[in-house]
């Protein structure tokens, strides 16, 4: 029960510390909240008043045309329009016009207006089967754009008709659906919308009726682009840090009118999202605002962060406390245990080093004999003697390598060839499938074939006439996966005698492959030779 008691109090004071943490986390998270909907009702409140701002424009261009008496020059409406732009009343709008309303057939009239405002010799387009017209005879500021609406028929677009007709019946302001602009000539397109007032007639004859019995010389108008709008809305006089997705969600289909740059990417993982819904000119639009960035929570909920970590760093101390006498014996002892384990480990590196310094020096003489004897001269000596040694030096980097990564059997048992036989390793028969090995089987099973060609070059005479040298291998089934089986086979001219004490080689080859490996090495002395089988299994 004793040894409980730690995790006990650690539970007992985390569980009181991250409750109190949950509730100020919660109590930020509503801070933030509140103060994100404060900003995003600011840019929907700066979206609306932008479009009443412009509406209001409409409305004053409107009374110009009354005070006027109707009959408005180009000139005077171009001074008009000109003293707007100066000012900077237009951010969003593309222009501000006047579209006449006349019975289909009467287009010359039309035609020659332009011809007179801006000896622009242009007729009424498109065709229409309405019984109206409104084509646009007064557009200003006149840019390419503008220029490219001229004479265009509102009327005849059914989208633009209903936006007319609405406003004739109340004589008010009212948008039109998002459309694509007639001005939209260039490839940076925009989506937009049409906002119309009518210009009544004093004098039935001079107008045309539409819904009711007031007659209308046409509409004061203007064309939007939303994008241009939105932007300018957000970003005057200071920006705004949101992002805002606008849908006209007046009519039973939705409609897109305008997305800010990177919404999509970050809508995904937006933390706060806020719709508002504003009447725009009798539309309705759907305004939906999240953060431009997302924010570092580890520093937005410092505090929480901060009563959360002391919470459980004392719940901690606490258990600490409790269990450090317990812990600093077991840690004693642990140590302990690991030193006597080190020291084991050492005493044996030492001796496999002592052991394969003797080895190399051994092989270093035998091959120095071996090629005396062969080479006819100091030069012929030299190059072979030194191919030779450099062949140990790759096999032992092969052996190195292998402590990280597969290594192949059949490579890893020529470099171990080669390394002591040198050339002569190419006369030994090496049969067998492609076989992977581990960290742990690359390593051992290389310690294994050095002491095997080491013996054999100490002892047997392989590379007589009469001698024969091949290993043999095949993967075979096991219980538990597969299993490598071996066969290393010498036999030679000379009685090989069974060694009647085996040495430190030896008993590191059994290590290797039955401490090591799990597997077992049987050895058979005959008076041909010796033949040696490794069984192993393979992982």
């Amino acid at each position: 029960m004793k040894r409980h008691i730690p995790l006990l109090v650690f539970v007992i004071s985390a569980a009181i510390g991250l409750s109190l943490t949950y509730v100020i986390l919660d109590r930020e998270r509503a801070v933030e909240r509140r103060e994100f909907e404060i900003l995003a009702e600011e840019a929907v409140d700066r979206i609306r008043g932008r479009t009443e701002q412009n509406f209001s424009l409409i409305a004053a261009t409107h009374s110009f045309f009354e005070a006027d008496g109707g009959a408005m020059s180009r000139a005077k409406f171009q001074s008009f329009a000109l003293g707007l732009f100066l000012k900077g009343h237009l951010s969003g709008m593309q222009g501000i016009g006047f579209a006449k309303l006349m019975q289909t057939g009467r287009e010359d009239e039309a035609s020659l207006a332009l011809q007179q405002n801006y000896e622009l010799d242009r007729q009424v387009w498109p065709e229409t089967d309405q019984a109206h017209r409104t084509p646009i005879i007064l557009l200003e500021p006149l840019d390419l754009r503008n220029k490219a609406a001229l004479g265009f028929d509102m009327f005849s677009d059914e989208t633009r008709r209903k936006a007319m007709l609405a406003s004739a019946d109340t004589f008010t302001v009212k948008v039109s659906a998002p459309v694509m602009l007639v001005q939209e000539i260039t490839e940076e397109k925009q989506t937009g919308f049409l906002a119309y007032l009518p210009l009544a007639s004093e004098e039935e004859a001079a107008g045309e009726k539409l819904n009711g019995e007031e007659s209308i010389q046409g509409f004061v108008y203007a064309p939007f682009r939303a994008g241009d709008l939105h932007k300018a809305a957000l970003t005057s006089p200071t920006p705004v840090p949101v992002l805002v997705n606008t849908t006209d969600v007046t009519d039973e289909q939705p409609e897109h009118l305008y997305t800010s740059e990177d919404y999509e990417a970050r809508a995904a993982e937006a933390e706060n999202l806020v719709t508002r819904q504003i009447e725009v000119g009798g539309r309705i639009w759907e305004i939906s605002v999240i953060e431009a960035a997302s924010k570092d929570n580890a520093f937005l909920y410092w505090r929480t962060f901060m009563l959360g970590s002391i919470s459980l760093l004392f719940s901690a101390a606490l258990a600490v406390s409790i269990r450090s006498r317990l812990r600093a014996r077991e840690a004693n002892q642990r140590l302990k245990e690991m030193s006597e384990k080190t020291i084991q480990e050492k005493d044996l590196m030492l001796q496999e080093m002592k052991h394969r310094i003797k080895n190399s020096i051994a092989r270093i003489l035998a091959i120095a004999r071996q090629t005396a004897g062969a080479s006819e001269s100091l030069e012929e000596f030299n190059d072979s003697f030194s191919s030779r040694l450099q062949a140990m030096a790759n096999a032992q980097d092969l052996l190195t390598r292998s402590r990280w990564s597969k290594a192949d059997l059949k490579a890893l048992l020529l470099q171990e060839l080669e390394q002591v036989f040198g050339e002569g390793a190419k006369g030994i028969k090496l049969a067998g499938p492609a076989v992977q090995l581990n960290e742990t089987g690359t390593h051992a099973l290389g310690l294994v074939f050095h002491e095997l060609a080491t013996n054999a070059m100490k002892y047997s005479d392989v590379f007589a006439d009469d001698g024969r040298f091949e290993v043999i291998w095949k993967v075979l089934p096991a219980k538990k996966g597969k299993q490598l089986e071996l066969d290393w086979l010498e036999e030679t001219g000379k009685v090989i005698e069974a060694p009647k004490n085996f040495g430190f080689g030896s008993r590191l080859m059994e290590a290797l492959v039955a401490g090591e490996m799990n597997g077992k090495i049987d050895r058979q002395f005959t008076e041909k030779g010796v033949a040696i089988r490794i069984s192993v299994p393979l992982v």
